[in-house]
Formats: structure tokens, sequence, C-alpha cells
């Protein structure tokens, strides 16, 4: 046999296939790793915007109250999520409102969402505002 005939029905080496298999492999899961970082990535945001909407909301509750009510709220309370939707994507959070009396026309509000992330990590986002007796109330926000 001459030399190309034997390079026509010459094929890959075992060496050659198993370096190819190993380069597949680390490419495969490298792009199954980035859709995986993706998903946590989108879950995330739903949690926070979720959180946010909760808090706006009862920031946004207690604004509509008279400063009579205000008071007379309680001083350390969980709330209930309040949805118009029957889902349990709300059951993951625990909020919490305190409300402290800086002095007789002033009262700060601060509301506290804590939620679990599917890595087990502990996740808190507030709200503090100061409420007045005459109505003029601010509000900052801070996540950590």
């Amino acid at each position: 046999m001459t030399a190309r005939t034997i390079c026509k029905y010459s094929g890959f080496t075992l060496t050659e296939v198993i370096v190819a298999i190993g380069i597949f492999t680390m490419v495969i899961a490298g792009g199954l790793s980035g859709v995986r970082r993706g998903f946590d990535i989108l879950q995330d945001s739903r949690n926070y915007t979720r959180v946010s909407q909760i808090l706006q909301s009862e920031i946004e509750t207690l604004r509509t109250l008279s400063w009579d009510e205000l008071t007379a709220l309680p001083q350390n309370v969980a709330i209930e999520v309040d949805t118009q939707f029957d889902t349990s994507a709300y059951d993951m959070y625990v909020v919490r409102r305190w409300i402290t009396e800086v002095n007789e026309d002033v009262r700060q509000v601060r509301v506290i969402v804590s939620y679990e992330n599917d890595r087990g990590r502990l996740v808190t986002l507030r709200y503090h505002t100061f409420f007045t007796r005459g109505g003029v109330n601010d509000y900052f926000y801070r996540a950590i």
C-alpha cells in the first residue's frame, strides 16, 4: 500500500477523540452554568420587584390614614401581605412594621420585608418614613 492509500483510510486516534469530547463537555458545562446563573438573576429580580411593591403599598396605605389613626396603630406588628390575587407567591415574605414616636408631632415608620432566596441567603429590604401631625412626610429607601 502506498502512503496515499493509508491516509485515505485512516481516522482519528483514540487520544484525539477523548480530547475533543473533553473540550465539548467543558463548553456545554459552561453554557449550562451561564443559563443557570441567568435564571438565578431573573428570580432575584422578580423577588426584588415584589418586595418593592409590598413596601410601597404599605407606605401608601399609611399615607391615607389620619394622624389619629396612625398614632393608634400598634408600634411593632407583623403585617399580612395583601394581594388582589389568590397566589402563594407572596407566602415567602415576612413583613414587619415599626412605628416609633420621635416627638409628639412626629412618628418614624419602618417597614421591613425579609425573605430567603433560592440559595438560602436572607434578603432584607426596608422603607423608612417620617409622618408629622401636619401631614408632611418624606421617606427614603435602603436595601441591605
